[in-house]
Formats: structure tokens, C-alpha cells, sequence
């Protein structure tokens, strides 16, 4: 049900997205902004410890096993000041055998950050920015280890629960030409999680209004349940975008 709920808000999202896109010129001429609306491809890792358990979903590995994914962000800047939207969303199980035990893990994770930019450079998004907000993240995370041959217990545990986080970042945009630009982002939230942070390097190039994106984001977060305890959960990986 939760799975289903995500993805219904994700295609919400991805039309939402997908308007602003299609409309961008008239927003931009409208209310006097810059407009950038993003989509892309996040070749991560998935990492889950909890319980003295570990789970690890390498790309090649995610793609067989993904169930849904949706990732975009939406921004506008202004003379000084902007907004953002970033969504992130990854459903994804795994099943390995592993030494006396099968683990058999599900995991859905849902990121969404919505955040104010204070841009004071000449140009929007170029130079020092900083940005400040919320950061929401919601993860069902499902895990069952049956003992081989089944002699004892089955573990089972999980954490299905929604968080909601400050957040905090500062983003460095260099343009190395006028078509190149070259960009170094970070971020931390704390609040109902244990603390999440975001760490990414990506190489741009602008043609138009056309922003073609290469880099390597990574993703950590600190989640604590009532019933199970910590949760950490970390997406690493290289990073393929298009704008407009």
C-alpha cells in the first residue's frame, strides 16, 4: 500500500514537473525569474544497515531489481532570491544467500527537499549559493533473515516511518566558459532523523536553454524507529542529467 502511495506521489510530481516544463518560457516572462526544471539518472549504490544486518544493491544488481524510481528538481531564482524543489524516489528488493541464512530485503525511499536559495552573484545560478529549508524523507524498509536449514528463529524486522528535517546547503557553480560550468554541492538536515547529508561534484555543459549534467552525488541517512532501532541508509553513485 505505502509503495502504491509513493508512487501515485511521484507521478503526481513527475506531472507537476512536467507542466513547469512545457511552461517554462510563460513562468519566466510572467513572474520575472529564471527558470530551471531538471530530470535525471542516478546510477547509486543502495546500502541498508540496521540490526547488525547489512543489505547492499550494487547498479547493475538495481536496475534488475528496482520496482519504481522517479528523480527531478524544479527551481526559480529572482534578482537575489529562489526556490527549489528536489524529489527523489527509489523502490527497490533484493534477495541474497548468504553463510547459514537467506536475507531477503525491500526498500522504498522517498527524499524531498523544498528549500529557499539566496544567490547573491551577478548571474542566477552561477557563483556562492546558499539554500535553507525542509527536508522530508519517508522509507519502508522491510528485511527477513531465514536460518539454512531453518533450525532457528526467523528475524524479521523493518521500519516503515516519515520524517521531517531542517535543512541547510551551500552550492559553488563555476563557469569555466560560457557553454561549461562545473558544480560542487552540499547539505545536512537534522530534525526527526538522526541527520542526513548530501555531498555531489558535477561537470555542465549550456547550450540555449539546454543544460546537459554529468557527476557523483552521494546520500547518507541516519533514521531511528521506535520498534527497530537505527536504520542507516546510503545511495552513492555517478549521476546523468538533463534541464531545460
Amino acid at each position: 500500500m505505502l509503495l502504491r502511495n509513493e508512487i501515485k506521489n511521484c507521478l503526481g510530481t513527475a506531472g507537476a514537473l512536467g507542466l513547469l516544463l512545457t511552461g517554462v518560457n510563460v513562468h519566466a516572462d510572467a513572474l520575472d525569474a529564471d527558470w530551471l526544471g531538471i530530470v535525471y539518472l542516478w546510477g547509486a549504490g543502495i546500502s541498508i544497515d540496521v540490526a547488525d544486518q547489512s543489505a547492499g544493491v550494487d547498479f547493475d544488481d538495481l536496475v534488475d531489481n528496482l520496482e519504481a524510481a522517479f528523480m527531478g528538481h524544479m527551481e526559480a531564482q529572482g534578482d537575489k532570491l529562489g526556490g527549489f524543489v528536489d524529489v527523489a524516489f527509489v523502490g527497490v528488493g533484493s534477495n541474497e544467500s548468504r553463510t547459514n541464512f537467506d536475507l531477503n530485503t525491500d526498500n522504498d525511499t522517498m527524499a524531498m527537499d523544498l528549500a529557499v536559495v539566496w544567490s547573491p552573484g551577478a548571474e542566477p545560478f552561477t557563483g556562492l549559493e546558499t539554500y535553507a529549508g525542509m527536508r522530508y524523507v519517508s522509507n519502508d524498509f522491510h528485511l527477513v533473515a531465514d536460518p539454512v536449514p531453518p533450525a532457528l528463529p526467523t528475524f524479521e524486522g523493518g521500519i516503515d516511518e516519515s520524517y521531517y528535517d531542517a535543512l541547510i546547503g551551500v552550492r559553488y557553480v563555476a563557469p569555466l566558459s560560457d557553454n561549461w560550468r562545473l558544480t560542487f554541492q552540499g547539505d545536512l538536515s537534522f530534525g526527526d532523523t538522526e541527520g542526513t547529508f548530501s555531498l555531489g561534484a558535477f561537470a555542465g555543459y549550456v547550450t540555449g536553454q539546454h543544460h546537459f549534467i554529468a557527476g557523483y552525488k552521494h546520500f547518507e541517512m541516519d533514521l531511528e524507529s521506535r520498534a527497530e532501532g537505527d536504520l542507516t541508509v546510503t545511495m552513492t553513485g555517478p549521476a546523468l542529467a538533463y534541464g531545460y
